[in-house]
């Protein structure tokens, strides 16, 4: 699929005095359809979760009561100074009736529309004595606008601590997205909170030439493949379809009581600092990233939910990577001037790592840490590998990144009303992503903020489990997205464990 030489148009266009409009590419419209698609279950497919805590000192002479009060004010000037910064913050995504197609829409301030109205509906604090970790697990809800929510947590004697939460649809911001958005969210608040009311607020009216275009602009990506690259992506769509001819697909085990999704979860583990330092040189040593050895770990945490019968069998695992294209984008747009944007792509040519599920009578212990294991690992880390490296050193990867959405995406129903619900996925596999070293795109502090466990995700109604990895302070964490209708707690927690346990003894590094 190609945009027509109309729809290629993505310039920001005033439609009315307070109003601008442009065209969505290829990746924000996977993001809206998907959405579409499962509107019927009042939940929003692949929402995006952005969740950071942070403190900062009760100074002498001043009461905890003032202290939170500056500090809720200095949070709310900093969001207002990037909704003039990064404007597209105040944007969101319409289906467009007349032209039957979706298009990404910008109010300005108004009489209609003023400024106070936007920050009462987007930046909204909870005190209801819930942490903001079990808030982000208790439903909560979607805006048309992306939110901040300020969780008040128990503070120490000396000091105030809260969480942040931002709420938004996926079609308007993405994972390194949100984190760089923090991250300038409290540069700007730690000038705030010192200058306090010397503090001077932006005035707005030409903050619209800011707006983010999409990825096709800002990766100058062309309208249309070439012959050639029309052939490659015709052969990549064969092969990924010949992927699961005449072969068992490894699948994830889930419960198969309900029909809908539930709440979607997230949970997580974490090494110690001392394990992570170890686990990077291993990895080092072995020729690895990270990613690629947990991702390997997931393949074969896959294999291992299989049943096993009276004779060994092969299982295919088959995924794909995620992949953050601010690199390929011009400037400012790969730059932190441009979060509130969609710049990221999945592969297109799927990963697939062929798997054997021992008999039941074998003496081969899948989770064990003996050499047949670790020869195991090695191979498999070393498909994922190349894989991985083909898409980093391929020139023409980034043009290929719009038709990779295209043929992912569903159909957005030409009458703009609430579709039937896709049936669930009966045969889900695990994916991973890598937000690699959070400190790198978040720093540690800001003026008298301190933050802690920043971290995102993509709200999980489908029946597989989404992973995520990070490191942050120096210790790498795995955590997983999953729907409560079709997985539990504790099966989720023993999965990442394995993956933990798994990469771990392969590269013969201890857990303590």
């Amino acid at each position: 699929m190609t945009l027509s030489n109309n729809e290629y148009d993505f310039a920001w266009k005033p439609t009315n005095p307070n109003r601008w409009e442009r065209n969505i590419d290829e990746v924000e419209q996977f993001y809206t359809s998907l959405a579409k698609a499962h509107e019927g279950t009042s939940r929003t497919f692949f929402a995006m979760t952005g969740f950071i805590s942070f403190s900062l000192p009760i100074e002498k002479d001043v009461t905890r009561q003032i202290t939170e009060e500056r500090m809720r004010e200095a949070l709310q000037k900093a969001w207002i100074r990037l909704r003039y910064e990064h404007p597209t913050i105040g944007s969101r995504v319409e289906y467009n009736q007349e032209d039957q197609k979706c298009k990404k829409v910008y109010e300005t301030f108004s009489e209609t529309f003023p400024q106070t109205n936007w920050l009462d509906t987007t930046f909204r604090v909870i005190s209801n004595g819930m942490s903001g970790r079990d808030w982000c697990n208790s439903d909560p809800p979607v805006p048309a606008l992306p939110t901040i929510f300020l969780i008040m947590s128990p503070s120490g004697i000396d000091r105030v601590s809260a969480d942040l939460v931002l709420r938004a649809h996926h079609d308007v911001i993405d994972g390194i997205g949100t984190l760089t958005l923090f991250n300038n969210l409290f540069s700007h608040a730690a000038q705030a909170y010192e200058q306090q009311s010397s503090y001077a607020l932006p005035k707005f009216g030409d903050e619209w030439v800011r707006l983010s275009p999409p990825l096709r602009v800002a990766a100058s990506i062309p309208p249309k493949l070439e012959e050639k690259q029309a052939e490659r992506m015709r052969d990549i769509l064969a092969f990924n379809v010949a992927l699961k001819e005449n072969v068992e697909v490894a699948s994830i085990p889930f419960r198969k009581d309900q029909v809908g999704p539930g709440k979607h979860q997230r949970v997580e583990k974490t090494l110690s600092k001392d394990v992570t330092t170890r686990l990077l040189d291993a990895c080092r040593r072995a020729g690895l990233s990270v990613t690629h050895a947990y991702h390997t770990a997931t393949a074969l945490s896959v294999r291992d939910a299989q049943e096993q019968g009276q004779s060994e069998r092969k299982v295919r695992y088959i995924n794909y990577s995620l992949i953050n294209e601010r690199p390929h984008c011009e400037d400012p747009y790969g730059t932190p001037a441009h979060p509130a944007s969609v710049y990221h792509s999945v592969s297109g040519r799927c990963l697939f790592v062929d798997l054997t599920v021992p008999a039941l009578s074998s003496t081969k212990d899948m989770i064990s840490g003996d050499e047949t294991a670790r020869v195991e690992f090695m191979e498999a880390s070393r498909v994922i590998r190349d894989y991985y490296m083909n898409i980093r050193d391929d020139p023409e990867h980034i043009k290929f990144v719009p038709s990779y959405w295209a043929m992912s995406t569903l159909p957005y129903p030409s009458d703009g009303k609430t579709p039937t619900i896709p049936a669930r996925n009966e045969t889900p596999s695990v994916s991973i992503s890598s937000m690699g070293v959070i400190d790198r795109i978040i720093r540690q502090s800001h003026g008298k903020f301190d933050l802690e466990e920043p971290w995102v995700t993509g709200e999980e109604l489908g029946t597989g489990l989404g992973l995520f990895l990070g490191t942050w302070k120096g210790r790498l964490t795995l955590s997983a997205a999953y729907n409560d209708a079709w997985h539990d707690k504790g099966d989720v927690l023993e999965f990442l464990d394995r993956c933990n346990q798994k990469t771990l003894q392969a590269l013969d590094i201890g857990s303590s």
